[in-house]
């Protein structure tokens, strides 16, 4: 008796999203993108983990992050290890002071997510599928995105905002099984960053390896 009920109960498609949940995710995406655009710099302390999919290890790293429209960036790692990465628009430098090497690549538009959200690059709504969901901590709400085109490095990624739009934090998950995970606070935005900032300058004695 119980096995054509639960036939029927595999079968049934889950329920559509309420109508209702479908405009409030829309709602606080174009509140992120219009707080972006209005949003010249920023700067925020960050933490950033990585959880090992295969492994199953988990590394958190902390530093500070500045961000200046358009496209450029500079984070600096000062936990566990030191290191450097910039963008000045043109080309991308990472920095391991205690591998004395630097690896410069050419810039171009395809970007990791988390950098695209924080400088408020691209349209988030035609490339994702955007929907709400159930927030981890008080006083932010959370949006789910799931790529509308396979995407070999991105399965799904999760956006906590506050109200105001203001991100708080960012989650990112491969199909590897690999998840990305970054928290801000102290974020302050429109200082009046200085394009010097973003100027990465070789450090002597330093091997530069182009990518």
């Amino acid at each position: 008796m119980l096995a054509p009920l639960l036939i029927a109960f595999l079968a049934t498609p889950p329920p559509a999203p309420a109508a209702g949940d479908a405009a409030a995710a829309q709602a606080m995406l174009r509140r992120l993108e219009e707080r972006s655009a209005h949003t010249s710099d920023l700067a925020a302390r960050f933490s950033q983990s990585y959880r090992s999919g295969m492994l199953g290890r988990q590394v958190t790293e902390r530093g500070t992050v500045e961000i200046k429209r358009p496209g450029l960036m500079r984070w600096e790692y000062t936990e566990p290890e030191k290191k450097v990465f910039v963008s000045d628009g043109r080309s991308f430098y990472f920095y391991v002071p205690a591998e004395k090497q630097v690896i410069v690549s050419r810039q171009d538009g395809q970007r990791s997510l988390a950098a695209r959200l924080l400088s408020g690059r691209g349209d988030l709504g035609a490339e994702f599928s955007v929907s709400l969901d159930s927030p981890q901590e008080e006083g932010v709400v959370r949006l789910k995105l799931v790529p509308r085109h396979e995407d070999p490095d991105l399965e799904r990624a999760w956006v906590d905002l506050e109200p105001s739009g203001r991100i708080r934090a960012i989650q990112l998950d491969d199909l590897q099984g690999n998840r990305t995970s970054f928290r801000f606070e102290a974020i302050r935005e429109n200082t009046g960053l200085k394009d010097e900032r973003f100027r990465f300058q070789v450090p002597k004695g330093v091997e530069v390896i182009r990518g």
